[in-house]
């Protein structure tokens, strides 16, 4: 049987853990467009950013990673991210990546495929 103080530390624990438990919810509900900031070439390396735009090119890489133009921006997507269906030229997408800096050239390094989302056009 428990004594009192150990009673209180334990409900002390549980109730930390619920609180922590329910911010991290919140944060994945809200995903990463809430805490990305519009990309720009001047963002430093390791920046959340977005861009939304037209795909102008799909280029495929080896190992099954594709190299993506979107909106003017270069977005390299590994092959543990790409979505299926894999993104298709003249579709309209938002992007969610890392800001990384690749043979002198700016890019978006692309996560996750929930990074990758299908504008829908009206």
């Amino acid at each position: 049987m428990l004594v009192p103080q150990e009673r209180r530390a334990l409900l002390l624990l549980v109730g930390v853990f619920a609180v922590v438990a329910a911010g991290a919810a919140l944060v994945e509900s809200l995903g990463p467009g809430a805490f990305a900031t519009p990309y720009s070439p001047d963002l430093a390396d390791g920046t959340l950013a977005s861009v939304r735009g037209t795909v102008e090119d799909v280029i495929p890489a080896n190992g099954g990673h594709l190299i993506c133009r979107i909106g003017g921006v270069r977005v390299f997507v590994p092959a543990s991210a790409v979505p299926e269906p894999a993104p298709q030229q003249g579709q309209t997408l938002e992007c969610f990546g890392i800001v990384s800096t690749y043979a002198g050239a700016k890019e978006l390094t692309v996560r996750d495929a929930r990074d990758l989302v299908l504008v829908d056009q009206e």
